[in-house]
């Protein structure tokens, strides 16, 4: 397990959420992370769990499930430190029973799998949830707020209090976030953490993997242009505003990209 990578997780299909989690966490921030013992952990988790819930209704194991997990573990949202890195990585969640929504429906959603319990990730406006497909009804769970269920007045008002939305509820809210989405969301997190805080090494690595989960898409080019040219990498920030503009020659910010790029290159000028 532990001589693979994020990039090679990420091509697997289906992608595996905690896995691919635990290499970001490993490469990003944590080089010494036992993936192997963070993974049995969780299956141990999902054996207790399984004990706890009943055989056969399917509402009741997805609500046993979140009992379990909020209620008896005690795994709950960080409110009074929510920018903490910590937060979104799975190993520390794991370690400190705290993090945001999208960590502990991740947490939600490894032992679902295990459990064979339908579960999926919401990635609502503002704030993640678990929604549970049942038959004759789908159930929607807040991880971060002790795992209570949501109706969908709740969704509204959990996307107002995190975007100021003052519109009604639109139902494409509640579409189901594959993996790499879910990924992107946990990646785009951190990157805003790290460049807060001006932590250039860290969020050049988060950025890096956006740029594998998303290659298509030029913005992570930008931004590695920005963090090396932040960082004094002046070689490299040309490099990347360069592949920038070649791949959005129109884009919005493309004279302010151009600026940068003509000012690290003559940084670099003179230098040498």
């Amino acid at each position: 397990m532990d001589d693979l990578s994020f990039e090679s997780d990420i091509q697997k299909d289906p992608v595996d959420l905690a896995c691919a989690a635990l290499h970001l966490a490993r490469e990003v921030a944590f080089p010494q992370l036992d993936i192997r013992a963070y993974l049995q952990r969780l299956e141990h988790l999902a054996e207790l769990a399984g004990e706890a819930i009943p055989e056969e209704d399917a509402r009741q194991r997805a609500l046993a499930l979140s009992d379990f997990l909020f209620n008896q573990l005690r795994f709950e949202g960080n409110a009074a430190d929510y920018d903490d890195p910590r937060n979104s990585y799975l190993n520390e969640v794991l370690d400190r029973r705290l993090g945001i929504p999208i960590s502990l429906s991740a947490i939600y959603l490894d032992l679902a799998r295990r459990l064979h319990i339908d579960a999926a990730g919401i990635g609502m406006p503002g704030h993640f949830i678990v929604g549970i497909g049942l038959p004759e009804e789908r159930l929607y769970i807040d991880p971060f707020h002790g795992g209570r269920l949501l109706s969908t007045a709740d969704c509204l008002q959990l996307v107002a209090q995190s975007t100021g939305y003052q519109g009604e509820f639109r139902p494409e809210w509640l579409e189901p976030a594959s993996t790499t989405r879910m990924l992107v969301r946990m990646l785009f997190n951190l990157r805003n953490i790290y460049l807060q805080k001006n932590d250039w090494q860290h969020a050049q690595a988060v950025v890096e993997r956006m740029a594998m989960l998303e290659p298509e898409m030029p913005n992570h080019l930008r931004d590695l242009g920005v963090i090396h040219y932040q960082n004094n990498s002046l070689t490299k920030a040309v490099y990347y505003y360069e592949q920038y503009l070649l791949r959005a020659p129109q884009a919005e910010d493309a004279g302010l990209v151009r600026a940068s790029l003509h000012s690290a290159a003559q940084r670099l000028s003179a230098l040498n």
